[in-house]
């Protein structure tokens, strides 16, 4: 797959490749499509999960599962905020599941698993509602965090990714996280979901 030829430019992975630059324009409304996809697949997984689960790690050094749904929903929520809308998480949740912090191992620093749940399920479905709304003007801007500019340079390539490939690398890192902590499965795992 790496080698393949993007639209209209150079082989992924050969010369003249920079990541992010080759990105085909994704619409939003598939973008929205594949995040609410996501959503829905994820939901059995979260639903059996309680407060006793939020500050518990597995194995040394993992994330726990409060840190990883809180983590999806400030990130989920910093792109509603880029795009005008208004917050749906508290602001003290931003120092404690921003990128490059640390889960605490005290339930007690987390909110309740019933306001992570609520909170995961109304950025991504609001966001999954507004995202095909998105002039091409404004995603065709500078991402607005600047340290993941590298991979993503535009609004639309970072949005994508926030509502895609970053809530589906949380929610295999949450599928780990219930194997190690003897949770099992995702509930319902086995049958095809489509």
């Amino acid at each position: 797959l790496l080698r393949r030829r993007a639209p209209n430019g150079p082989v992924r992975g050969g010369p003249g490749y920079t990541p992010g630059t080759t990105l085909t324009r994704p619409t939003m409304r598939t973008t929205s499509q594949l995040c609410t996809y996501m959503l829905g697949y994820a939901a059995p997984a979260l639903a059996d999960l309680t407060d006793e689960h939020l500050a518990l790690a597995p194995a040394p050094n993992a994330k726990t599962a409060g840190w990883i749904l809180g983590h999806l929903c400030v990130s989920g929520d910093y792109v509603r905020r880029k795009c005008g809308r208004p917050p749906l998480t508290p602001r003290e949740w931003g120092p404690k599941f921003a990128p490059g912090t640390q889960p605490s191992l005290v339930a007690s620093e987390y909110p309740s698993m019933t306001e992570l749940r609520s909170a995961l399920e109304a950025v991504y479905i609001d966001l999954a509602e507004i995202a095909p709304t998105w002039s091409d003007e404004m995603l065709d801007g500078e991402n607005p965090l600047e340290f993941s500019r590298h991979r993503f340079p535009t609004a639309r390539g970072f949005f994508s990714h926030v509502m895609t490939s970053h809530l589906g690398y949380h929610l295999g890192q949450l599928a780990g996280w219930r194997a190690a902590a003897g949770l099992g499965k995702r509930p319902g795992a086995g049958r095809r979901p489509w």
